[in-house]
């Protein structure tokens, strides 16, 4: 599991990384069930912390309530 950010290609130049820009896509490229969860970008940041587990897996560590992403429902300790 990773994420590219600005293509669905697997692309090992464009990894998620510390460079996430008001206007990228974050693609997570998973295993197993598929999920989807499509958000308006209102306000200039997301409300979103992504951090890893050590071992290359990035997950999705805090969505404060009342942030852009609470619409979405729980979405804080999913895989991105």
């Amino acid at each position: 599991m990773f994420c590219t950010l600005n293509t669905h290609k697997v692309d090992m130049e464009k990894l998620l990384g510390g460079q996430i820009g008001l206007e990228d896509f974050i693609f997570a490229h998973t295993k197993g069930q598929r999920k989807e969860v499509e958000v308006f970008k209102s306000e200039e940041a997301l409300g979103l912390t992504i951090t890893d587990n050590g071992a290359g897996y990035a997950f999705i560590k805090v969505t404060p309530s009342g942030g852009t992403l609470s619409p979405a429902g729980e979405t804080w300790g999913c895989w991105v």
